[in-house]
């Protein structure tokens, strides 16, 4: 009766994708929530970027119509203003990156963890893992050589 295929291996090689799968959509979920919210942080800073560019703009339109002259004063803080939003920008852009980067990490060491070493080949040419009792193809009895 040991050539019997026993239920509790297939169980808990199912218990086992299960939880992985749930950890990937963790890391997915994770990510996609990150990405947004510094999405979301990009695009309200361009928007103040091209708020202040125009504001620039019309002050210089205004200053040199009425005055046929501008105050440079002005719009160095200006421009100082607007480079300081690009540099927002592009630590908020590093950070999208990043975040990407980590859920790819993340990822990686879960298939490193799931991976299991292949030690022979079945009868039926499917590849047996390394404490497999059973093929997960034909369900014959694993032989140890």
């Amino acid at each position: 009766m040991s050539d019997i295929f026993d239920g509790s291996d297939l169980l808990s090689k199912i218990r086992e994708g299960f939880n992985k799968g749930i950890r990937v959509v963790n890391i997915r979920s994770k990510e996609v929530y990150e990405t947004v919210k510094v999405k979301n942080q990009i695009q309200s800073l361009k928007k103040q970027k091209r708020n202040s560019v125009e504001d620039l703009g019309n002050s210089v339109y205004r200053v040199f119509k009425h005055k046929n002259t501008f105050d440079e004063e002005s719009v160095r803080a200006k421009c100082s203003e607007i480079e300081n939003i690009e540099g927002k920008i592009e630590q908020s852009e590093e950070q999208l990156r990043l975040v990407h980067e980590n859920a790819q990490k993340e990822l990686g060491k879960l298939k490193a963890i799931a991976k299991p070493n292949v030690v022979a080949t079945c009868e039926c040419g499917a590849e047996l893992y390394e404490g497999v009792e059973f093929c997960n193809n034909c369900f014959r009895k694993v032989t140890s050589n």
